[in-house]
């Protein structure tokens, strides 16, 4: 009985993200939108329909319909059967990716984290939308959940049982989203620190130092990403003589996401705005789904403090390995986004890779003055 009981608020918060998932799907057909928020809902819902969509691939999700096969088979039969059955099972599937996100995180951090993080809006929108998104969230929180078990790593100079969970993971948040791969590389050599240097992987006749390995293994996947998108791309130009596609385009709708001559000041008003304020407000508009409204005050006072509070909290906790995985992570994000400009016009859209560590800093420093 009691184990029932335990399981009753998650089966709870299932069902309230899946009535948000169909109430934001009725309002999508409704007003004939493609876009919620700035993600493709109308794209997604439309491919995980299609079979074929298993061979998805792109620059920067080169195994996404691998991995969203099992997902894509059932929704494809549904799809033929019934058309309504087939969208109230993709709202269902991201509902329980939207659970499995809020349960990690309260995994991690307990609580009051979980709390925080249900009261954002974007944690709503991410377990109505059928993005990429919502699945590397679940990826990085699972890598910083394995960091926060502080399992102390192998000792000598050998490979281990961890360092096959590691690569597991590392191979999975690739195949979803190559940049949030390159994080649990950083991840994965901030948690073991010097072992890596000591361990090295002998290939024939020489050994290798293991970051080494891993910078090469990480190039090596990514190849094989952008291999499988160009093979993707030849086979639908030979289906669609008329609609040919070429690399070079493909390429250029990617860097199209930079902004031009932002400058440094362009730049941080885009980092304060889209990667500070808009990500954290507790409450969303959700009269207009096209685009977040632009912050009030309270929401501008409610997102600083948020931020402030999270800075002092991994300035406090700096000591675990989990807080200093998180750092790491973000600094991926602050390489990509502020440093590069890419996407940071739209930094509501690529906020998913990171808004998350915000309550789950809060949670861990409140976790730690409870216990001190």
């Amino acid at each position: 009985m009691k184990s029932l009981l335990k399981w009753l608020p998650w089966c709870a918060l299932l069902i309230a993200f899946c009535a948000f998932g169909f109430h934001v799907h009725g309002r999508v057909i409704e007003a004939h939108l493609q876009q919620v928020f700035g993600y493709d809902y109308a794209t997604y819902m439309r491919q995980i329909r299609d079979f074929d969509w298993i061979a998805y691939t792109g620059f920067r999700h080169p195994g996404l319909g691998l991995v969203m096969s099992p997902v894509v088979i059932v929704s494809s039969a549904l799809a033929k059967a019934n058309g309504f059955a087939c969208d109230c099972f993709i709202v269902a599937f991201m509902a329980l990716v939207g659970v499995a996100n809020v349960w990690l995180v309260n995994k991690i951090a307990g609580w009051l984290a979980a709390c925080l993080f249900l009261s954002f809006g974007f944690t709503w929108v991410l377990a109505a939308v059928p993005e990429s998104f919502p699945l590397s969230m679940v990826c990085l929180l699972s890598v910083v959940l394995l960091c926060r078990s502080e399992v102390q790593a192998q000792a000598g100079t050998s490979l281990g049982r961890l360092d096959g969970i590691w690569l597991a993971l590392a191979l999975l948040t690739t195949c979803v989203t190559i940049t949030n791969g390159l994080k649990v590389a950083v991840a994965y050599m901030i948690f073991n620190g010097s072992r890596i240097s000591a361990i090295r992987i002998r290939i024939g006749k020489r050994s290798f130092p293991m970051w080494v390995v891993l910078m090469v293994g990480f190039a090596v996947v990514t190849l094989a990403g952008c291999a499988f998108f160009a093979a993707r791309m030849m086979r639908w130009n030979m289906a669609h003589p008329d609609e040919a596609k070429s690399i070079a385009g493909a390429l250029a709708q990617t860097m199209s996401w930079v902004p031009e001559d932002m400058g440094i000041l362009g730049r941080l008003r885009g980092f304060a705005v889209n990667f500070v304020v808009v990500p954290l407000l507790p409450t969303f508009s959700f009269q207009v789904l096209s685009k977040p409204p632009m912050p009030s005050a309270m929401g501008l006072a409610w997102g600083t403090a948020l931020i402030l509070w999270a800075a002092l909290a991994m300035r406090a906790c700096w000591r675990m390995r989990a807080v200093r995985v998180m750092a790491g992570m973000f600094s991926v994000d602050v390489l990509i986004h502020f440093v590069c400009g890419w996407g940071l016009d739209e930094g509501w859209v690529f906020c998913a890779h990171w808004f998350w560590m915000v309550p789950v800093l809060v949670g861990l420093h409140w976790r730690s003055r409870q216990q001190a």
